[in-house]
């Protein structure tokens, strides 16, 4: 007993590391693929920054490190969730999930030491975000901002404008790789301004960059310049232009082919550069900053003067203001002129509109201002959402896997893509609520709130060996409920103690043969069906149908003790009889009545039955046809139709 003890300790030792070789193996693999994935969409979405502006291997080297690190958060879930599928497709694939459970071992059990290490992993997330990903996404920003602002590469094809270099389009007819000359050069000058531009015509040239790489040195040979003169004449009905022949002319033109990196410091501001400590004292200061401008605006409504009026030298000699301690605007109004009530109205207007445009610029502010704060909790929630994340992820796996029992990168691959992009988008779709000011705080939480429960369930399941994702119990639910043919699978049995009587048999189906045909006379070669009533409030059953049902299951149980290949594959040709379908839908009769009231419902259902009405028919055709084969080789050992 000890030593039995023993074993029983050191076994799930054992199975826990088997299970976590199993699933480590698999998480590095999809790790790296989900992530080459993620940086193929960023290269996507800067490629127009990269291409084309001779940046070093360094800078490009260094942006795709940084990217790497921002994105290890989002890869990390999505690996799991992969990882997790193929694991324990694999393991039931392989029986090797049946086994554990024959063992004892539950799926809570076999899933315990990855839970475990899923735990830790997002506690290792939740910190990488929080120290390591503020502090790449700066870098991050700095170096895209700087390939942004960096001039792209000189290279002039042959045959075609180039219109990289600011304010100038260059032609080149044809180059010379070796030795750099140009030969059928045209430059517009468009650096002034397209009134006043400038071409020049030049036979061949060399085109070379300064030393300090900020500017670009163009020599020229034997050419023309024109330039037009058109801002130098106030008639413009005849503009003149200068025309300059050269042998040799020298043209310096600005273009920074250099990369200057912006400080990274500089993109601290941004909500994604800053730690969870850091976003926190932002949002205290920008809410701070928010309320006394809203305090602010307020005073400046207060005091905006909307609805008073500052009475005139005029106004107030007529009136006697000095006299007045209130004024009545509307009597003013009625006492002036028609000329001096049309220019109240206009300051009036002028007033109300000024004010207007004044109150739409700071709520633009606020709103902007409100916006910004928002980024900053969406960076914040972020953080902790993406972290939970990966145990969601965890319990969607593995239970689709255990469920699925499908390995590789087939049905789990499908699954995984259509799990993330849900996750995606709900994500997606409730910062962008969120950070629009359309929805509160639990809109960065969206993803969770819809995933979290699909978790659950999917556990649950699982755990219960659901078979909520087998296709052959939906391809069974379908045919129970609208009607198809249900194959019959009758083998050689190993054990057969006597074989059927021949001669009997053949009376058997003869006698099955006769109540068919006595069941078709009585219904007019049709199937008899219920009316609606009849069907739910009647609890009608077909018993002759049914009769004929079991006659035919019988005869066919008899059949299937032969050894003789024939006579197995002909009553595997028997069609199912499916009474059922032609009956009351449901054995309650509550049910029945109610789906009876609910017409909708009952169309459907009797819809159903004529449907089944039309497989029955074709099942009789085909058991009186087999039926006479059957009788016909059991009598004379051969079939001759």
């Amino acid at each position: 007993m000890p030593n039995s003890a023993a074993c029983v300790g050191v076994r799930p030792k054992r199975l826990d590391i088997f299970i976590l070789k199993s699933f480590l193996l698999l998480l590095a693999g999809t790790f790296f693929i989900c992530l080459f994935i993620l940086i193929m969409n960023i290269l996507w979405r800067y490629v127009e920054d990269l291409v084309g502006k001779g940046l070093s291997v360094g800078v490009i080297t260094k942006f795709f490190y940084y990217s790497a690190l921002t994105l290890v958060p989002t890869a990390l879930p999505l690996a799991v969730l992969l990882a997790s599928l193929i694991t324990f497709g694999n393991f039931g694939e392989n029986y090797e999930l049946i086994a554990m459970k024959t063992a004892g071992i539950s799926l809570l059990r076999v899933m315990r030491p990855l839970t475990i290490l899923c735990v830790i992993m997002a506690g290792v997330s939740f910190y990488f975000q929080n120290y390591t990903v503020p502090n790449a996404t700066k870098h991050l920003y700095s170096l895209a901002y700087s390939m942004q602002q960096k001039s792209p590469e000189l290279d002039i094809p042959e045959g075609e404008f180039y219109d990289r270099i600011s304010g100038y389009n260059l032609y080149v007819k044809k180059k010379d790789s070796g030795t750099g000359m140009l030969y059928g050069v045209t430059i517009y000058d468009l650096s002034h301004g397209f009134d006043d531009i400038h071409v020049i015509v030049a036979d061949s040239g060399k085109l070379a960059t300064t030393a300090d790489q900020k500017h670009l040195y163009l020599h020229l040979y034997s050419g023309e310049q024109f330039e037009n003169l058109q801002k130098q004449q106030f008639d413009r009905s005849d503009v003149p232009y200068r025309r300059e022949s050269f042998m040799e002319k020298h043209l310096l033109i600005k273009f920074n082919s250099g990369f200057d990196l912006v400080d990274a410091e500089l993109m601290s501001s941004q909500a994604g550069s800053k730690n969870m400590s850091q976003i926190k004292h932002s949002i205290d200061s920008l809410s701070a900053r928010q309320d006394q401008q809203g305090l602010g605006n307020l005073d400046s409504y207060k005091s905006s003067g909307l609805g008073t009026y500052k009475l005139s030298k005029e106004d107030s000699a007529r009136l006697g203001a000095s006299l007045l301690t209130y004024i009545n605007i509307d009597s003013l109004y009625l006492t002036s002129t028609r000329t001096e009530q049309l220019d109240y109205r206009k300051k009036a207007l002028d007033k109300i509109s000024s004010q207007q445009s004044e109150f739409s610029l700071k709520s633009i502010n606020m709103f902007n201002t409100d916006r910004i704060i928002r980024k900053h909790w969406i960076e914040w929630m972020k953080k902790i959402s993406l972290s939970i994340s990966i145990l969601i992820f965890f319990f969607i796996g593995a239970p689709l896997g255990a469920i699925i029992r499908k390995g590789g990168l087939g049905v789990p691959v499908i699954v995984s893509v259509l799990t993330f992009i849900l996750f995606y988008i709900t994500s997606i779709s409730g910062e962008k609520m969120f950070r629009e000011g359309e929805w509160n705080m639990m809109g960065c939480w969206l993803s969770t709130i819809i995933l979290f429960p699909l978790s659950a369930f999917f556990t649950i399941q699982a755990n219960r060996d659901s078979t909520v994702f087998q296709w052959d119990a939906y391809k069974e639910f379908f045919r129970y409920w609208f009607g198809g043919r249900t194959r019959r699978n009758i083998q050689c049995k190993e054990v057969i103690i006597e074989e059927p009587d021949a001669v009997g048999c053949a009376n058997m189906l003869g006698d099955l043969l006769a109540q068919i045909d006595v069941y078709r006379k009585e219904t007019r070669w049709t199937v008899k069906h219920p009316n609606y009533y009849t069907l739910f409030f009647k609890d009608y059953v077909n018993e002759s149908l049914a009769n004929v049902s079991s006659y035919l299951e019988w005869v066919v149980n008899e059949l299937g003790n032969s050894r003789n290949a024939v006579i197995l594959d002909l009553i595997n040709q028997m069609p199912v009889l499916k009474v059922f379908g032609m009956s009351a839908p449901f054995k309650s009769k509550i049910v029945n009545r109610i789906i009876g009231i609910l017409l909708p419902l009952g169309v459907l259902f009797r819809i159903r039955a004529l449907l089944f009405e039309k497989y029955v028919i074709s099942s009789l055709d085909t058991i009186q046809k087999v039926s006479g084969r059957l009788i016909e080789y059991l009598q004379t050992g051969k079939i001759t139709q």
